[in-house]
């Protein structure tokens, strides 16, 4: 009886949090009244609507069973032209068996499948693919790192950085603009102020192997 008792009792406190716009515990997708919520979201992604540009701050689990299905979108490694509009902003740490979507902003830790956000701030480890339209900070893909515009450190077997300041390690990098380090085999970039070292360097000025400046 008590142990029924208790149950009933965490039921209730979780229904009654869950009716607010501000709360310590919601499932996602979170619904759509829901302003903000300071603590812990579990659930399979965020794709509900709302008239809120929601926030979480705090720890998101992400559990959604067809993530390698999600990661297909991203062969391309190029960001959607229809931008969405911002509808999530996550700070605190982000552990997921999926990712975030466009729309999102994350400041902060970063562990998942993939990333296909508007903008990350701060540390991120993806078994898949990191495609965003802004980065910043130290982010490591297995497949590759993909922006338009990036400050810090890229590693992966990709690395394509539109304009990027930092340090790209992979196999292959690659940008239009590039201030910093390129390390790989083959390295290329329109504009450089930096240098290559690689097996093939390629910038506007001329393509050298192991080194290029």
């Amino acid at each position: 009886m008590k142990t029924l008792l208790t149950t009933l009792l965490i039921v209730f406190c979780l229904n009654t949090i869950y009716g607010q716009k501000r709360k310590i515990f919601s499932l996602s997708p979170m619904t759509g009244d829901t302003e903000q919520v300071n603590g812990l979201v579990v659930g399979v992604g965020h794709f509900q609507e709302s008239q809120y540009v929601q926030r979480v701050n705090g720890i998101n689990i992400d559990l959604m069973v067809l993530s390698p299905m999600v990661v297909l979108y991203s062969l391309d490694g190029k960001h959607s032209e229809e931008r969405t509009g911002l509808k999530l902003i996550s700070n605190g740490l982000n552990l997921a068996v999926g990712g975030y979507m466009e729309g999102t902003v994350h400041n902060g830790l970063s562990f998942a499948m993939y990333n296909f956000s508007d903008k990350i701030n701060g540390l991120s480890v993806n078994a898949t693919y990191n495609r965003v339209v802004s980065m910043n900070g130290l982010h490591i893909s297995g497949f590759g790192n993909f922006s338009e515009s990036t400050h810090g450190i890229n590693i992966g077997i990709s690395n394509r950085n539109d304009y990027m300041k930092g340090i790209q390690l992979g196999v292959y990098n690659a940008s239009t603009d590039f201030t910093g380090l390129q390390i790989g085999i083959y390295n290329k970039t329109n504009a450089l102020s930096g240098l290559q070292l690689g097996f093939w360097n390629k910038n506007g000025s001329r393509s050298l192997p192991f080194i290029n400046f």
